[in-house]
């Protein structure tokens, strides 16, 4: 256990210096797109009223009021990048370790004790980022409404309530379960990446290559082929369907990790 924490530990120092600095930039890139807009939005109704020689309140008939969901619409644009950043940093995590000037694998492996440490300490490390990126995310959309509510002028404003878009209404519905169920999924998402890192070290070249093609279209065969035969048996009822579809995904979760434990041990040497 000590090692293990010592090792996440590792993992997260390694990597803070890059991760605050996305989280800084993606941050400040939705707070300037809010602000960008109100003034953007402002501009265009003076404008019109400059030209047509109109009242405010007839531009503002033209052109309609803002609301905080149509000037927040770049958020789901930019938490898409932060998804591919995510999935691109469970690849290096563990690349960066064999191409590194240091051959940092050599002395993980070299390490004391059992291998399943190394996998958890970055599996673990995966998921306090993905867990703090969506912490902090939330706290960026409720700092951009204080900031859009602020900026606006009160009758240029459709409506004072936090309004999201549906894209972001499905990450933040601020339901337990929903965010636990997001949470899982990014998680599985990682555990399966892993596994194909660790096919690809453990075979390289062209094995490698045709275990990871082989591994892809085995979770696709069993996720669209569950769900082909359920629909065509069309004999289960919707939560038993659900039951199943989720027992099937606990299972090959499961199997992930196994895979990727048992490939740590036996295959990856130094």
């Amino acid at each position: 256990m000590k090692q293990y924490l010592m090792l996440t530990n590792e993992e997260l120092k390694r990597s803070w210096k890059m991760i605050v600095s996305i989280i800084l930039a993606m941050a400040s890139i939705e707070i300037l797109t809010v602000v960008g807009r109100v003034i953007y939005q402002e501009r265009q109704v003076r404008n019109y009223m400059s030209d047509a020689k109109v009242t405010e309140s007839e531009a503002l008939r033209s052109f309609g009021k803002l609301s905080f969901e149509q000037a927040s619409s770049y958020f789901s644009y930019v938490i898409m990048i932060g998804i591919v950043l995510v999935i691109l940093y469970a690849i290096q995590i563990w690349y960066r370790d064999w191409f590194g000037e240091s051959k940092y694998i050599y002395r993980l492996l070299l390490l004391p004790g059992g291998r399943t440490k190394i996998f958890f300490a970055k599996w673990t490390s995966l998921a306090l980022v993905i867990i703090s990126f969506i912490g902090l995310q939330w706290t960026v959309i409720q700092l951009s409404y204080a900031i859009f509510n602020w900026l606006i002028k009160d009758n240029y404003r459709e409506s004072s309530s936090l309004v999201l878009s549906d894209t972001l209404k499905q990450l933040y519905t601020m339901n337990g379960m929903d965010l636990l169920v997001f949470v899982i999924l990014a998680l599985f998402i990682v555990s399966f990446l892993f596994l194909l890192v660790l096919l690809e070290r453990s075979y390289r070249k062209a094995k490698g290559l045709l275990f990871i093609v082989l591994e892809v279209a085995a979770l696709f065969t069993i996720m669209m082929g569950g769900l082909y035969i359920i629909e065509t048996l069309n004999i289960f009822l919707r939560h038993e369907t659900a039951g199943i579809m989720v027992t099937i995904f606990v299972l090959y979760f499961a199997y992930t990790i196994w895979k990727s434990l048992r490939l740590l041990k036996w295959k990856i040497s130094v």
